[in-house]
């Protein structure tokens, strides 16, 4: 549950990539897949308390396309593989 906490604690103050919550928490990179797992709890734990976490959908770098997922690999419109990832906060 600390984990929890202490992602709502950084997405109060910044928009932030998975990885780059890894990174403030000092956990291995790997763990990304465990942060984007906790996104749909901590969603509602926040919405318990009045307020919403909020994604900005990855983009592609080359044509600006945006994705609705929080996880993109290729774009589909013209398949460049340099993708924004998807930044999260809490409002």
């Amino acid at each position: 549950m600390a984990l929890i906490e202490d992602v709502i604690e950084l997405l109060e103050r910044e928009a932030l990539t998975a990885r780059e919550i890894c990174y403030k928490l000092g956990l291995e990179p790997e763990r990304e897949k465990e942060i984007y797992a906790l996104m749909d709890k901590i969603a509602k734990i926040v919405r318990r308390k009045g307020r919403r976490l909020m994604m900005i959908p990855p983009r592609c770098k080359n044509c600006g396309f945006e994705f609705s997922k929080y996880k993109a690999t290729k774009c589909p419109r013209c398949k460049g593989e340099r993708i924004e990832p998807a930044r999260f906060t809490i409002r």
